[in-house]
């Protein structure tokens, strides 16, 4: 690991309906406007994804033809005490990890993804779960011009895995594809949505909202260029989840629409959270998917050395804090002992990672040691 180390409803309906968000109002349509949320000063934002995949070449192949490049070739095969410990695995497990970033589309800091192979566990393969189980999850890219770009070339690769979305997976008859869904490999979502016939000199985000104000109609869904957008996350208690990363982790959610229903179906509630992309002004989101077919289910129960997990990694200036609230809001540990020292090339900083209050988001929080709070504060 480096500086930055490192889920609707059946059928796939309820994922393919969050990627019709530039058709459909959100959740708050109805509500009147409230200030942004300040967020939590000790959160420096999101600032990287871990994902666990069967094969590493494998998934470079696909990330790469999706714009994402090598900075941090796959490692041997090895028996990494540290990464076990921070990921609560047992003593010797080994794993290979390589790192790939991709550009952002709300700054010029790249994204990371990190990717990490395992062997010596007992592995659950989670590759199948449908579009809206509980423990599935997606990525957000904005790509230029045409989806169906990136669909031809991941199928001249043989890589392409288009999940049945219903209505939703069939291309326009005329025209360029604004949106669609692919699966990686390992099965996890990437819902892309593209910036089609762009103005020359103009940035597409001009007048558009980056806070939970946002409507419909200006929302600043692509950002402003191509690259990573959002994560989605499946959740069965919406209120729950909104509370931790809201109170906890400094994201800028819209209430819960108390009508019930989150406005975009029956019993289903989308809330966009705006966060700082750490160490950058750019906004990224964290989309709290509930459902009713979901709601009081309990996590499937993954473990992150299982193919297809994810989690998603904050960077914070107060890693004693932080990890205090949130475990007073119900978040637990998976590092074994909590946090701890890690060092990542030459770089020094402390890590913990826990489990979100729903039992269904893995979160690390990092702290580099440039950034720890000076004694007594």
């Amino acid at each position: 690991m480096r500086k930055r180390t490192g889920l609707m409803w059946c059928c796939g309906l309820g994922i393919a309906i969050a990627a019709c968000a530039l058709f459909v109002a959100l959740a708050t349509a109805n509500l009147p406007k409230v200030s942004a949320d300040e967020g939590n000063s000790q959160v420096m934002g999101m600032a990287f994804d871990g994902h666990s995949v069967s094969n590493l070449e494998n998934s470079i192949k696909f990330y790469k033809i999706l714009d994402f490049k090598v900075v941090r070739r796959p490692s041997g095969w090895k028996v990494d005490k540290t990464l076990n410990q921070l990921e609560g695995l047992p003593a010797g497990t080994q794993s290979r990890t390589a790192v790939l970033e991709t550009q952002s589309s709300v700054s010029t800091t790249p994204w990371d993804l990190i990717l990490h192979q395992y062997k010596g566990v007992d592995q659950k393969n989670w590759s199948k779960l449908d579009s809206g189980a509980l423990g599935a999850g997606h990525m957000d890219l904005t790509v230029m011009d045409d989806c169906n770009i990136v669909i031809n070339k991941l199928k001249a690769a043989g890589l392409l895995i288009l999940p049945n979305m219903g209505a939703f997976s069939r291309a326009p008859a005329h025209g360029p594809r604004p949106f669609a869904f692919v699966q990686d490999p390992d099965g996890w979502y990437i819902e892309l949505f593209a910036i089609i016939n762009p103005k020359p000199g103009v940035r597409i985000d001009a007048g558009k909202l980056s806070n939970s104000t946002a409507t419909m109609a200006d929302m600043n869904r692509l950002g402003y260029q191509t690259g990573f957008n959002h994560i989605g996350l499946n959740v069965s208690d919406a209120a729950k989840e909104r509370s931790f990363y809201e109170d906890v982790l400094g994201g800028d959610y819209p209430p819960i629409n108390p009508a019930g229903g989150g406005g975009l179906g029956r019993g289903m509630t989308m809330l966009n959270g705006w966060f700082p992309q750490a160490g950058t002004d750019g906004k990224v989101r964290l989309e709290i998917l509930g459902s009713a077919a979901n709601a009081g289910k309990p996590g499937p129960g993954e473990k992150l050395s299982d193919i297809n997990v994810n989690y998603l990694g904050f960077e914070v200036s107060d890693i004693d804090a932080i990890y205090a609230k949130a475990k007073a809001a119900g978040a637990t540990d998976v590092t074994d002992g909590g946090i701890m020292t890690v060092k990542h090339g030459a770089k020094n900083g402390r890590a913990v990672m826990m489990l979100d209050p729903n039992g269904l988001g893995y979160v690390e929080l990092w702290q580099s040691s440039k950034t720890a709070p000076t004694q007594g504060n």
